[in-house]
């Protein structure tokens, strides 16, 4: 019977556990970093997200507001059994500014534009436009922090 013994290796040429020393760390700082740069993505894109809730919600109070406005002479001279009562532009107009003027603040929104105001029959639709800033801003949302620009379209219809 041949000896059959496993060679021995130097202690020189083995691996420690000293070696590792360390490893871990960067691996922990590596994670840690990673999962910083995603909350800052989706806290920023949850505030996106809020933010165009809030403009499309004005915007479809406003055009409420706007179907509420009819107009007051043919509506009162109109025959009850002809045409049905139309918005008038002017009116319509005016009453989603007014509505604007005293609600956009109260939205807590930053720079909203009114893009338009139209008419058809009974329907009246506003456009609105913000821009949106990201909450925090990091590698990842970094190109986007000069805003997103949210624009909402919302119909009323009188009835």
């Amino acid at each position: 019977m041949t000896d059959r013994r496993i060679p021995r290796v130097p202690s020189s040429s083995r691996p420690s556990w000293r070696d590792d020393d360390g490893q871990i760390m960067l691996m922990a700082i590596g994670y840690a970093i990673v999962a910083l740069l995603l909350v800052t993505a989706v806290v920023s894109a949850s505030g996106i997200h809020l933010e165009r809730k809030r403009l499309l919600a004005l915007a479809d109070l406003a055009a409420l507001a706007a179907a509420d406005s009819i107009d007051q002479h043919a509506y009162f001279t109109r025959d009850p059994a002809g045409d049905l009562v139309r918005l008038a532009d002017d009116e319509v107009r005016t009453e989603v500014i007014d509505y604007l003027t005293t609600a956009a603040p109260a939205a807590d929104l930053d720079g909203v534009d009114l893009l338009a105001v139209t008419t058809q029959g009974r329907t009246a639709t506003v456009i609105l436009r913000s821009i949106a800033r990201p909450a925090l801003v990091s590698l990842i949302t970094a190109p986007w922090s000069d805003g997103i620009e949210l624009v909402v379209t919302a119909t009323a219809r009188a009835d």
